[in-house]
């Protein structure tokens, strides 16, 4: 008999496995090229604003320890710039994948998993408060439907397997 919260439920276990085999099959070069675009896509909004400007001269280093994914976000002009081999961090953010998606999703704020000792902030406390608020004004539904319900059905099954 088909049983789908045991397929869900293995779906959600296999991810991390699956994308961090991903991420040592793509390229580099592909894979920031991705970030970058994603990312210029995602804050054109707040690039257009100025309201990245304290990224200036600054890098904020995340990593997604489960998926060996590490990765450095600055500002370049009006334009954020993507290094997968960061050689600056001002701010490291660090937390697994189900944490981070559930960051996205809206189902866990980041004070409650700094706290839990899930999200780990390194380095200047100042950029990482811009961080943070930035990231707490802006829900998922700015991501495209597809996406922020593929995202959203992910954390409520992180929610009941646990991360």
């Amino acid at each position: 008999m088909f049983d789908i919260k045991r397929v869900n439920s293995k779906l959600v276990v296999a991810l991390p496995i699956t994308l961090r085999r991903l991420n040592r099959c793509v390229p580099k070069a592909a894979q920031g090229f991705i970030l970058q675009l994603a990312l210029n896509r995602f804050f054109c909004h707040e690039l257009r604003s100025g309201e990245l400007s304290f990224l200036q001269q600054k890098t904020v280093v995340v990593r997604v320890s489960d998926i060996e994914l590490e990765f450095g976000i600055s500002l370049k002009g009006k334009q954020l710039s993507v290094q997968l081999l960061p050689v600056q961090q001002d701010l490291l953010l660090h937390a697994e994948l189900a944490d981070f998606i559930a960051m996205i999703s809206n189902q866990i704020d980041p004070d409650t998993l700094f706290f839990r000792r899930r999200l780990q902030m390194l380095g200047d406390t100042e950029l990482g408060l811009y961080c943070k608020n930035l990231l707490d004004s802006i829900g998922p539904e700015r991501l495209p439907a597809p996406l922020a319900a593929g995202i959203n059905w992910l954390a409520l099954k992180q929610m009941v397997t646990g991360p």
